[in-house]
């Protein structure tokens, strides 16, 4: 990848309404939540705000519509110093987070424009800035999927990793065929991993998809850490003790400090151990992002 280039975080800026639940309801059931808030969200919003607590060069292009969330957006947007493409097609999605007492988090998502990128919008991206570019498989799910895919396909010099997240079965076939032709490096987690390839083991699940794509391939475990798969072999990259509070945006986290450790020149295992040590201290608050002043505090650097 581009050593010293920028990241293109390419993906979902949305309002995340967190509710602490005790558990999760059965079918036709109703439960009380004990605490919500609003908060954004997103994969690339998530991700990019740890590209800049880390100092690295990249571009936020992820869509802020109209309507009532992308008003919320924007505010918080300000408050970051973050920046991102404004179009008016329609509202910035949503997200109802509800979580157990351990930490486990589960989505539903209200989709809005992130939803439906538009080839054209990547008019405005200037290419050659970039070593690397995330896109993850809610957006490239959606109808503006074949937008994202098509952009990268325009470049291939711009080294892509994939989050396909929960996702990862919606996608399809002929998406998922285009992102592995890019030979991407999938990044995702343990569930997900099993999920797409069937397999019985990470280590099975691990040299499934790197026979797809061709590439290297991180797959997160939580506290046992990150599986790194590269170059025929595969080294487990252990993670501290955390007091979980949620583990909402963790995922994220760690995609926006591995891109940036590998497009700062750091080796996998080194841009591994600083991913792990972000998504942990993600974990230990409630909440998608870390506060600058926490996030000081991790010693997280490039």
């Amino acid at each position: 990848m581009g050593e010293g280039k920028a990241v293109l975080a390419v993906g979902a800026i949305m309002v995340d309404m967190l509710c602490q639940v005790p558990r999760l309801p059965r079918s036709g059931e109703g439960i009380v939540v004990e605490e919500s808030r609003a908060v954004v969200g997103g994969c690339a919003f998530n991700a990019a705000n740890v590209l800049r607590q880390l100092g690295a060069p990249y571009e936020l292009f992820a869509p802020v519509g109209c309507g009532i969330f992308a008003g919320f957006v924007e505010r918080e947007l300000r408050e970051r110093g973050l920046e991102a493409p404004r179009f008016d097609d329609r509202d910035s999605g949503g997200c109802m987070c509800f979580v157990e007492p351990g930490g486990e988090r589960t989505m539903v998502t209200l989709p809005g424009i992130e939803r439906h990128f538009v080839r054209a919008w990547f008019d405005r991206v200037e290419a050659a800035r970039f070593g690397c570019g995330f896109a993850s498989g809610y957006e490239v799910e959606g109808p503006g999927g074949d937008a994202i895919i098509s952009f990268f396909e325009d470049h291939p010099s711009i080294e892509l990793y994939y989050a396909p997240g929960p996702r990862v079965c919606g996608v399809g076939a002929q998406k998922t065929a285009r992102i592995n032709a890019l030979h991407p490096v999938w990044h995702l987690n343990d569930q997900e991993a099993l999920a797409y390839t069937g397999s019985a083991t990470l280590e099975e699940a691990g040299a499934a998809i790197v026979e797809e794509c061709g590439n290297a391939v991180v797959i997160t475990a939580g506290k046992d850490g990150a599986h790194l798969f590269v170059d025929g072999r595969h080294a487990v990259i252990s993670a501290g003790l955390v007091d979980v509070v949620d583990t909402v945006g963790a995922g994220d986290a760690h995609l926006g400090a591995l891109t940036a450790a590998r497009a700062a020149g750091r080796s996998w295992e080194d841009a591994l151990a600083l991913a792990n040590r972000v998504a942990g201290a993600v974990c230990g608050v409630e909440g998608s992002t870390l506060a600058d002043e926490a996030f000081a505090r991790t010693g997280a650097r490039l």
